[in-house]
């Protein structure tokens, strides 16, 4: 009897072993049933009726050989493809092949989304090849090639969605130029690097210019501080000049005024200005008859003429009081 039943189980029950980085899709009467992950798993088969392993086909792009499988594989692929003929901008023809990083990441839109999923990968990597070079000249395929690979992955990515496939990366990895796009490309650089120079040059006689430019605004400001110098002394001499002027005028004012005084004390005292003809005749006349000089030297200011005034008047005051004592 248990012999019976583990036969029963065996024809209803079909065990699969599932190898790492693959994976196994069932179906039942064509139709999709479930995916199978990596182990040792099991389905409802009933000798085939009710659950098969699907079995699929895909094409080697590197042999072109049409495979017969019933595995999936889930890890990431390398596909070399060989050179494709391809057309610039400025219709330059040559030669490129590609190089794309992928994996599957749905089993089921892989094999029922579409037809043999490498054949139309390598289809759909031809047509976006062709598409996004054909909108770059020569020159900006040759030199951009890493961002022209960037742009490629995003498009071949973005389409393949669809399909349960996810490109890791799609890249130029060589060129294969001709004849004549080589001597074109060439020409092309020459023509670069005579830019550069030409950039070069005018970059030199930029920073000349600039370099003048300061210069002539450094001698400008160095000037305007010298012109700024010279006004403060000028203003500073005009200040000193004036303050001298004060200083004589104020000077001047002092000695008007001393004689002023010397004048109103000469009037209110008139004999002193006898006394002092008197004295002066008496000195001129000694000195004239000694062979003296016949300068009369007075006090240096107005207060010391002022004391002698003074003195000179006590001293007649006091003779004129004598003489009435006397009298």
């Amino acid at each position: 009897m248990d012999k019976i039943l583990s036969l029963l189980t065996l024809w209803i029950v079909r065990f699969v072993f599932v190898k790492e980085g693959t994976n196994v899709v069932i179906t039942r009467f064509g139709k999709y049933v479930k995916t199978l992950t990596p182990g040792m798993q099991s389905f409802v088969s009933l000798w085939g009726l009710l659950g098969n392993v699907y079995t699929f086909k895909i094409t080697d792009p590197m042999t072109s050989n049409v495979i017969s499988t019933n595995e999936v594989d889930i890890k990431e692929i390398v596909y070399d493809y060989p050179k494709e003929r391809v057309i610039s901008k400025d219709n330059v023809q040559f030669e490129v092949n590609a190089i794309i990083y992928f994996n599957v990441f749905d089993p089921y839109k892989a094999l029922f989304k579409v037809t043999d999923y490498t054949s139309s990968l390598r289809k759909l990597v031809q047509s976006i090849l062709r598409a996004e070079i054909g909108n770059h000249v020569l020159e900006e395929t040759y030199s951009n090639r890493a961002l022209i690979s960037e742009s490629l992955t995003q498009e071949a990515d973005k389409a393949t969605d669809e399909w349960g496939i996810r490109v890791v990366r799609l890249e130029i990895k060589e060129f294969e130029l001709g004849a004549f796009a080589e001597q074109l490309l060439h020409q092309k650089q020459q023509d670069i690097e005579k830019r550069q120079q030409i950039l070069h040059a005018e970059g030199l006689r930029e920073a000349k210019i600039k370099e003048a430019e300061g210069q002539r605004e450094y001698e400008i400001t160095i000037a305007d501080g010298k012109k700024v110098a010279a006004a403060a002394e000028a203003e500073a001499i005009i200040i000193k000049a004036k303050a001298d002027a004060d200083a004589k005028k104020m000077e001047f004012d002092a000695e008007s005024y001393g004689y002023e005084v010397i004048a109103k004390v000469i009037q209110a005292h008139p004999d002193i200005a006898y006394y002092l003809k008197l004295h002066a005749g008496n000195t001129i006349s000694k000195n004239l008859s000694e062979g003296k000089a016949t300068k009369i030297f007075l006090p240096n200011s107005s207060e010391h003429l002022i004391n002698s005034f003074s003195s000179i008047s006590e001293a007649l005051d006091a003779g004129k009081s004598t003489l009435k004592k006397d009298a």
